[in-house]
């Protein structure tokens, strides 16, 4: 099995500390013996960053997933555990951001202890030490946050929900000793978790585009416009095409790179009695040529969404007369005939914002904007749903379940309840309907009868 492999690699990881006359000879000895490739392989562990082995050519390709590793380079036995056994099920981008965490938790107790121990302590069970471990990485990240004003929240749940996992799969056994790792267990979950690394501010209120900046959007992505920035009409129905996708849908950035030209499906519904589309967002198992792999946040994500005909059509045309015939089968290419980064999807709208005109720069600065981001979109299109939701009757209970539905939010998530008390401009409305129709009309007319 590759689970088995994968520990045969990470087995020195619980190996008996050396005393200090072997500190430095049969400790590198024994890592020669298991990984004898290693001698060639070089990491940069200041960076604190999990690493892909088959990547180097350490493991088959097979056990490529991200690992966390020693300064010796070789994996950590718990945080191996952690992430491919008991948690299965996490998205690639949401298990680097774990992996992340622990190796600054690895490295906060090697600092602490003098040692790099933290996996002893987990095999010991010793929870005294492990809360120690923990406060310790508490204050150095309440220490950072301070200092460059970045939230650190996630790094620290992730270390204390390693640290409670750990403790409970270690306390699967009989007697005393499991009560008290169950003891312990509660007093993490009722008091640590509540603990946060960052300083107190409130929570900035969430809010959507200011109309004026959509509606100055509308006339700069219209491809017949005077205004467009963008050079060819190729790349101007491309990107026509995504920043209607993100405002009209609210997909996240990395939803949008990894949709296929197959993803927009249609079938005939005899109930309605008529055709109708819409739209996979999924992961494939295909080959991705990008540096910067897109990915699916969780589970969650994997959703259907409703086609309005605007978007119909201008995928269509896209894909008709713009897209080309590339060897790979993402929607969205590049002008190398590859599939588009995510960087550039980020660049695209900061080549529309320097387009803004004054007025509408000046109503993003009034929301403490500086620019338009591709996440943006997302926010507007939510809170312009989640008003729908309530004026089509929908108590708030029922609006917050669609709302998690139609962006792919879990069930835990207090994404839906910040939406709900997002502020929601009226004029708003109007862009979003009749401006919206206006916008699609002029489209409409600047496609020659040909190119339909």
């Amino acid at each position: 099995m590759a689970f088995s492999v994968r520990l045969h690699f990470c087995a020195a990881a619980l190996s008996p500390p050396p005393t200090s006359k072997e500190q430095h000879g049969d400790d590198r000895s024994d890592d020669r013996n298991i990984l004898p490739s290693l001698s060639n392989f070089k990491i940069r562990k200041a960076r604190m960053m999990p690493v892909s082995l088959s990547r180097f050519g350490i493991a088959p390709e097979a056990l490529g997933g991200l690992v966390c590793v020693r300064h010796s380079n070789l994996p950590r036995y718990w945080a191996t555990i952690w992430s491919d056994v008991l948690k299965t099920s996490l998205e690639p981008s949401t298990r680097r951001q774990h992996l992340s965490a622990l190796d600054l938790l690895y490295d906060a107790v090697q600092r602490q202890c003098g040692s790099d121990c933290l996996d002893r302590l987990i095999a010991k069970s010793d929870a005294d030490a492990l809360e120690n471990c923990l406060l310790g990485l508490l204050a150095q990240l309440r220490n950072e946050a301070a200092i460059a004003g970045v939230d650190k929240s996630s790094t620290w749940m992730s270390a204390v929900s390693f640290v409670a996992d750990m403790l409970r799969y270690a306390g699967h056994t009989s007697g005393v000793r499991a009560s008290e790792i169950e003891a312990r267990l509660l007093r993490l979950d009722t008091l640590y978790r509540q603990l946060t690394p960052n300083p107190e501010r409130p929570a900035p209120p969430i809010r959507a585009l200011p109309p004026l900046v959509i509606e100055d959007l509308y006339e700069i992505f219209r491809p017949d416009s005077p205004r467009n920035p963008f050079k060819t009409e190729k790349l101007r129905w491309r990107n026509l095409l995504i920043f209607m996708l993100l405002l009209r849908l609210g997909l996240r950035r990395g939803e949008a790179a990894l949709l296929y030209s197959s993803s927009f499906k249609e079938d005939f519904d005899p109930v309605a009695g008529k055709m109708v589309h819409w739209l996979d967002v999924e992961e494939t198992d295909d080959g991705d040529p990008r540096y910067e792999q897109p990915g699916l946040k969780t589970k969650y994500s994997r959703r259907q969404l409703p086609l309005p005909q605007e978007i119909i059509e201008l995928a269509q045309r896209y894909i008709r007369n713009y897209r080309g015939r590339v060897n790979y089968p993402q929607l969205l290419i590049s002008q190398k005939a590859k599939p588009l980064s995510l960087r550039t999807l980020s660049e695209i709208f900061e080549v529309a914002t320097q387009a803004l005109s004054a007025e509408a720069i000046k109503s993003l600065e009034k929301q403490g904007l500086e620019g338009v981001s591709c996440h943006d979109f997302r926010h507007t299109s939510a809170v312009v749903r989640m008003k729908r939701y309530q004026d089509a009757g929908n108590d708030l209970d029922k609006a917050q379940e669609k709302l998690r539905g139609f962006f792919g939010w879990s069930e835990e998530s207090n994404m839906p309840r910040l939406y709900a008390k997002a502020y929601f401009e009226t004029s708003l409305a109007e862009v979003w309907d009749e401006k919206f129709d206006l916008f699609v009309d002029a489209l409409r007319r600047a496609i020659p009868e040909s190119g339909q």
